[in-house]
């Protein structure tokens, strides 16, 4: 009988919660039937490696801890899927990636239900928290990173934990609720640094508290409970990070200087503009959190953010007691503050908003808020019940938009933006972050031959493509092989360099997120290449063969063609250009060796096809390993496809008497200033060139030039000259109206001038 009763009293706990109940039980089966569809990603590899030092250093390997920044990474999550690992004895890849895939993917389910029960305690209403759950799981990019998203999705998982136990603790009071939420926000603060946020917000709400109450023992509650949420937050936030084990103190400073300004910056695709990741736009989180999230919860989370204004417009006092709305205050101040802190320190940002995915945790709560706003304003029920049925509506919408894409959600964006033209959003921003996309790129090149083995070399991240192959089943595993073949297929993730050796493009939306194509024959082009003078002699010598660029070293060994290649285009006309590259003046061809090249007899060659418009100069170089093409190169130099023009163009303008001889001499030629320096090398023109006009008359100039009195025309060499024949000449045309002066030099930022000519033009 006693089991009995508490059989029907657990039946009696758990009623309530049926709805929410049955959806994980949904999500979890739909998890489990899709958790094989999803590749590994860039990040997943390193995260792993990184516990596994830490581990190593844990027991008692002083030097194992990561290298360089990545010694900051908490381990809070890390470290418990690496003992998982070990505990079952998994060695081989894909029954380790599988396993992590799995268990981050409950972390994140996890978050769902915390989300509902903090929603049934902040609105007592159990459909209310059902839509909680909802929206918190139904998102697509965070539904696709739930798998892979081993510091990200946790982070999220954590927040919406966090405001549980925040919730809980200021309800109760009690100094053992604040333990607890000071520990799970130290465990936040050591997966990300962005987990301050609540780390400052908590105190600043005692506070509040302690200025409402009167009587000592009352602050002294408050006192004492603060005390020990930050006592249990610092030591949390210590003993998960080994690394301050050391030097609490200075080490402390260190993580907070490192991670506050992260040092690992990249170039990122923004709106159709490149920018390096320390230098993107002030709208960069906010409108990539808008144009890849759900649309009606966007619409319903501002109405919620505007109700809660306004209830703390209506009634201040209330918004500042330990009141749901004062939660709605902290909600939106944990979605907003963030956000400015990104924009007023020019926080180096990247890989869309994943760095900040934790925002969807207070901005799916608020949108409960705009929810509980619409229904409560409405008095006839069958209007309620309308708004309830439009969320459901969203829902599904949201559902049947992944269901369409899958296993592709990481990349999903709404219809804020065109998501119809060929290829338009792959022009706009970076379609594929994580290199997951490989996985299906080698499933349809197995299927295509279903027998014989397939050799793959993937033009970036190479690593990545081997480590997919890996997780696939054994059978299909066992037939890829990754390798600098001559012969191996090229993978990239987008369009293919060379069309016309396309072989497979795997499109969403449209864009190209990954594609497969054929090598050009190597010896063939090597032969080429040899009877030919190249344009370029350096570590690489590089020729221009058949509207390729063929790249010979002999002798080089794998070593030699480690690392990211240079290839920046300037086309002879401007208009040949589109999109971002007609931005930059130029067009960014970058490529891995392993994905154009092959060692072979001894030497490296490779071939890689240039645009089919008219080039005139190119820029050449290669960076070190896993760099972004934000350093210094280890080589580079700029070079001209046809010497010949160049030399025609050189003995056109210096036929005359220069109207300067300075640094460069300066000519006047069919309406263009000519600069011409011989000899000269690649370091005479690196730093940028101004050239100011003045007319003869300021009306003539561009309006919001006239305050200036002159036109600026200041250009960088790369893109208006050549080197040949160890001469530089660089032409620039002139404005059509007359023209008093010109005033032209170099400089270099914050350095001021290396040399200026100014002279008057006769005739106008």
């Amino acid at each position: 009988m006693r089991y009995a009763a508490r059989g029907s009293g657990l039946r009696a706990a758990l009623a309530p919660h049926w709805g929410a109940l049955l959806a994980l039980a949904l999500f979890l089966a739909a998890g489990l039937a899709v958790l094989d569809d999803y590749g590994v990603t860039v990040d997943e590899r390193a995260q792993r490696s990184h516990a596994i030092a830490t581990l190593a250093h844990l027991q008692g390997d002083a030097d194992a801890l990561p290298p360089g920044h990545d010694k900051f990474y908490g381990m809070a999550f890390e470290l418990p899927l690496l003992l998982v690992e070990r505990a079952f004895g998994l060695q081989d890849t894909r029954e380790i990636y599988l396993s992590r895939h799995l268990l981050t993917h409950l972390v994140f389910l996890s978050g769902g239900l915390f989300a509902y029960l903090l929603a049934r305690r902040l609105f007592a209403d159990r459909i209310l928290a059902l839509f909680a759950m909802l929206f918190f799981l139904l998102h697509p990019r965070l539904y696709a990173h739930s798998l892979p998203g081993s510091i990200d999705i946790p982070f999220l998982v954590l927040f919406i934990i966090a405001l549980y136990l925040a919730h809980r603790a200021f309800r109760r009071d009690r100094i053992s609720t604040f333990v607890l939420l000071g520990a799970g926000v130290g465990a936040l603060v050591n997966l990300r640094i962005m987990g301050v946020v609540l780390l400052a917000a908590i105190p600043a709400m005692r506070a509040l508290d302690f200025a409402f109450v009167q009587g000592w023992a009352e602050r002294k509650r408050i006192v004492l409970t603060t005390g020990a949420f930050a006592l249990a937050g610092g030591l949390t936030a210590y003993v998960l990070l080994p690394y301050l084990w050391g030097d609490p103190a200075g080490r402390s400073v260190e993580w907070w200087t490192t991670l506050s300004n992260h040092p690992h910056k990249i170039l990122e695709l923004f709106r159709g503009m490149l920018y390096e990741s320390a230098r993107v736009p002030a709208d960069y989180i906010p409108v990539w959190f808008s144009i890849t999230s759900p649309p009606f919860v966007l619409l319903l989370g501002v109405i919620g953010a505007a109700a809660v204004i306004a209830g703390c417009v209506r009634a201040p006092v209330r918004a500042l007691r330990n009141t749901r709305l004062r939660f709605g205050l902290l909600t939106a101040g944990c979605f907003t503050l963030p956000i400015l802190a990104v924009i007023l320190l020019d926080a180096n940002v990247y890989d869309g908003w994943r760095q900040m995915y934790f925002l969807w945790a207070p901005f799916s709560l608020l949108g409960v808020f705009g929810l509980r706003r619409l229904v409560s304003t409405l008095g006839q029920a069958r209007l309620r019940a309308a708004v309830y049925g439009a969320a459901g509506a969203g829902l599904i919408a949201t559902l049947v938009s992944m269901a369409l894409i899958h296993p592709n959600q990481h990349i999903s964006f709404n219809f804020f933006v065109d998501r119809t033209t060929p290829e338009h959003l792959g022009a706009q921003y970076r379609m594929e972050h994580w290199k997951r996309t490989s996985r299906q790129a080698l499933e349809w090149l197995l299927e295509r031959n279903a027998s014989s083995p397939v050799k793959v070399n993937p033009s970036d991240f190479g690593s990545m493509a081997g480590r997919n192959a890996r997780i696939l089943p054994e059978a299909a595993s066992d037939r890829v092989f990754t390798a600098t073949d001559a012969k191996a297929l090229t993978l990239a993730y987008g369009p293919a360099a060379d069309e016309e050796r396309a072989l497979y493009a795997l499109k969403v939306y449209g864009s190209t997120a990954a594609s497969l194509s054929e090598k050009a024959d190597l010896r063939a082009a090597y032969a080429a290449a040899k009877t030919s003078e190249p344009i370029l002699r350096s570590v690489f010598d590089v020729h221009h063969v058949n509207g390729a660029l063929v790249y010979v070293k002999e002798p080089c060994g794998e070593a030699d063609a480690t690392g990211r290649f240079q290839l920046w285009v300037v086309p002879e006309q401007e208009s040949d250009l589109t999109g971002v590259w007609a931005r930059l003046g130029y067009e960014d061809r970058d490529f891995l060796f392993s994905g154009h090249g092959a060692v072979f007899d001894g030497k490296c060659v490779a071939s890689v096809p240039l645009p089919s418009y008219a080039v005139a100069s190119v820029r050449l170089g290669q960076w070190p390993p896993w760099s972004m093409g934000v350093e210094t190169p280890l080589w580079g130099s700029d070079a001209v496809l046809d010497p010949d023009a160049w030399r025609a163009a050189h003995q056109a303008a210096v036929s005359g008497e220069p109207l300067a001889r300075s640094v460069f001499d300066l000519y006047l030629d069919d309406g263009e200033v000519v600069y011409v320096k011989e000899p000269c090398g690649q370091a005479d023109t690196e730093t940028r060139f101004f050239l100011h006009v003045v007319p003869e008359r300021v009306e003539d100039l561009p309006r919001e030039r006239r305050g200036h009195g002159f036109d600026n025309l200041d250009f960088s060499f790369f893109l208006r000259g050549g080197h040949f024949d160890g001469k530089c000449l660089a032409r620039v045309p002139l404005p059509g109206y007359a023209i008093a002066s010109i005033r032209t030099g170099q400089f270099v930022g914050g350095e001021g001038e290396l040399w200026r000519e100014e002279f008057a033009v006769t005739g106008g």
